[in-house]
């Protein structure tokens, strides 16, 4: 008997990188497994049916059970129709991945609204789709999982706007779902994982060695992150599955509205936010106010513009 023994689970972008770890490990742990992947480019655009039917047939040969899925996940009738699969041929849905997505690099001043709607909709979109139709099995369950992925790219990456406000875009929507679903047995979490994958195109890493080299900060957000070189043991996708299979188990309930960072063999909770500096005037705030010198030595002492080029 698996873990996942007698569960439903759908595993968008489940053809290759992480979803298709995923989906191996649910279903060698006796999870039915719908494999929901377009076969699209990791850019965006193009489809393959024959990503998903691989994955399936790969299940299958190890003597699990699975359906392949081509939908759009990104569109309310593919996201439908995925759901549909996995409640019409097994009658019930207990654990739902949204890891579809794409990326493409693009500084503001140069990117095309295409790119940008593009991102959007695949990225975003996906997860409110797949999740406004699993969100009733699941309510009328009482349990259920949830799990979206974001990325380290939303603390700030460098010509990577759109992608970023994607993925930090869905660790709000996870906050909230959270909220409204957790009532009724139902969690939704989300991972910031780093992996080897495709997702880490050449001009992305170009991108991080321009940051680091030239403007000397970190090439995400203001901190190094550990295991995010890339080369350290663990930073397979079969570590990020792992954790999300984790953030699935009924040890791990506690969890709800949460991100979990993983890269290499790192894992960590995320800190949630908080208020720092907090100053407090009973008249409210005027400009001149906040141009004391008291309140600009508490804001502004040891910062400075990380992201201004060396001279």
């Amino acid at each position: 008997m698996g873990r996942f023994e007698g569960q439903v689970a759908i595993v968008t972008g489940g053809g290759r990188g992480i979803g298709r770890a995923l989906s191996l490990l649910l279903a060698q742990e006796g999870a039915k497994v719908v494999v929901c992947d377009l076969g699209g480019e990791v850019r965006g655009g193009g489809a393959d049916h024959s990503v998903a039917d691989a994955v399936v047939a790969e299940i299958v040969a190890a003597g699990g059970t699975a359906l392949a899925s081509c939908a759009d996940a990104a569109t309310m009738e593919g996201a439908a129709s995925a759901v549909a699969l996995a409640t019409d041929n097994w009658g019930r849905l207990d654990i739902l991945f949204n890891g579809a997505g794409i990326l493409r690099r693009g500084k503001i001043n140069e990117m095309d609204e295409e790119i940008w709607d593009t991102i959007m909709r695949v990225n975003l979109k996906s997860a409110y789709a797949m999740t406004r139709h699993a969100a009733p099995h699941m309510i009328r369950q009482r349990s259920g999982s949830i799990i979206c992925v974001t990325s380290p790219s939303g603390y700030g990456h460098y010509a990577m706007s759109a992608y970023a406000a994607t993925k930090e875009g869905l660790v709000g929507f996870v906050r909230s779902i959270a909220r409204e679903l957790g009532e009724h047995g139902v969690r939704c979490n989300a991972i910031r994982p780093c992996a080897d994958s495709r997702m880490f195109l050449p001009e992305i890493a170009d991108d991080m060695t321009y940051v680091t080299e030239q403007l000397g900060v970190t090439p995400v957000g203001g901190q190094w992150f550990p295991g995010m070189n890339g080369e350290e043991p663990g930073g397979h996708v079969d570590n990020v599955a792992a954790v999300v299979a984790w953030l699935s188990l009924p040890q791990t309930e506690a969890l709800n509205g949460r991100v979990v960072y993983i890269a290499g063999g790192h894992v960590a909770l995320c800190a949630e936010p908080e208020l720092i500096r907090s100053r407090y005037d009973a008249k409210g705030w005027s400009l001149d106010g906040l141009l004391e010198p008291s309140v600009l030595a508490q804001f502004t002492y040891d910062q400075r513009n990380h992201f201004t080029a060396k001279k």
